[in-house]
């Protein structure tokens, strides 16, 4: 399995993931042209993605879903007006897509029908971006995967330092808002296993994080449970450069 960040953040988010000749677009938040240029520089072209699967409705990740044939997109019900009833993904069921199967979780965020995914085929990776906690169920449900790709969205104090209404701040912090990063490393020093590889931070808040406290709240969160897991192996999705993981060619 290979997994290409390709944008990550409030600006946009798009995530391609490939196994055996079937490829998987999570979300499409970004240009047609930005897609096809990054694609295209990774040796795939949109005619690699069999499945395009929309985590919810809020415009950084809906923005282009439009330009897929609708056979091909699935989500929630109520997250697209021209969703095929075929396509609905209902959570906690499990979908055959080609050579890999997804689990839908269901997550929590103040969008129509939020859904976050587990792909299986020879190995594992997680998607999770855009929910205010993990509920026990999903605990459960994600442990030892291959891979994860989390939401570490912002550093506490740098969100209340930040000029934002209170009522934002507030809506971040809350249960439908979005993972601050040291839930995030928490959870990930819980959940993660011997058959861990990677873990990408997703979806970091330009205004209330940095790539430098999203990682330090995780070597610290590991260090202080005395996880030994290869600080390397713990990436940051960019909102512009494309990070990469898994078994691909670089």
């Amino acid at each position: 399995m290979e997994y290409h960040v390709l944008a990550s953040g409030s600006k946009g988010n798009a995530t391609f993931v490939y196994e055996q000749g079937t490829g998987i677009l999570i979300d499409c938040g970004i240009t047609r042209k930005q897609l096809l240029y990054k694609l295209k520089q990774l040796g795939f072209s949109k005619d690699n993605i069999n499945y395009v699967l929309l985590t919810h409705d809020h415009y950084d990740h809906n923005k282009n879903i439009h330009i897929f044939d609708p056979d091909i997109v699935y989500t929630a019900r109520g997250n697209i007006k021209t969703l095929i009833p075929d396509n609905e993904l209902i959570p906690y069921n499990v979908y055959s897509m080609g050579s890999l199967d997804v689990s839908v979780l269901r997550i929590s965020h103040d969008a129509t029908n939020p859904i976050g995914f587990i792909i299986k085929g020879e190995e594992s990776l997680l998607y999770m971006t855009d929910t205010g906690y993990v509920s026990e169920k999903n605990k459960r449900l994600i442990n030892d995967l291959n891979y994860y790709i989390i939401e570490a969205n912002h550093d506490i104090g740098m969100l209340m330092g930040t000029r934002r209404p209170l009522f934002l701040k507030n809506r971040i912090l809350g249960d439908t808002g979005h993972l601050n990063n040291e839930y995030s490393a928490k959870l990930m020093a819980h959940v993660i296993g011997r058959d861990t590889k990677e873990i990408v931070l997703a979806h970091l808040s330009q205004e209330a994080n940095t790539p430098e406290l999203a990682l330090h709240a995780y070597y610290e969160a590991f260090d202080d449970m005395g996880i030994a897991f290869d600080k390397e192996m713990i990436k940051v999705a960019d909102q512009v450069n494309v990070v990469s993981g898994g078994h691909h060619e670089d």
